[in-house]
């Protein structure tokens, strides 16, 4: 799976002429599951690499987990908002987390790649559902 969603998201990126490499991809929710702050076999960690093994600059948010320190990875969650949200080339959603504003992130984002179905009943060219 983690290697379809990058798949999808190096096809949304070139739909808008954007390359992976030196793009800025947010990934919303680091996390396993849900509303919890385990990232023990989360996707989102291959997901991170992959992307990273592509030249995308990378952050992240996710209310339950402020710092990712797992596979050679040292990262600090950004606050979930607009201005974040904003800066991204590609959202990613692979956590869907309860506290996360899928209208805001739909409404602000460049493109979003959902992993989750949590932007279902949003449509537009900028959503690219799995």
């Amino acid at each position: 799976m983690p290697h379809f969603v990058v798949g999808k998201v190096i096809d949304a990126l070139n739909r808008f002429k954007k390359s992976v490499n030196g793009a800025r991809v947010l990934i919303l929710g680091v996390a396993y599951k849900k509303d919890i702050s385990d990232v023990r076999e989360s996707p989102a960690l291959d997901i991170l690499q992959l992307l990273a093994r592509k030249g995308a600059r990378l952050f992240y948010c996710d209310p339950h987990v402020p710092v990712l320190a797992e596979h050679g990875m040292n990262m600090k969650a950004e606050p979930f908002t607009a201005a974040t949200i904003r800066k991204a080339d590609c959202v990613v959603v692979v956590t869907d987390h309860s506290d996360f504003d899928y209208r805001l992130v739909a409404r602000e984002s460049k493109v979003v790649v959902d992993a989750r179905n949590a932007l279902k009943g949003k449509n537009g060219s900028k959503i690219i559902k799995l």
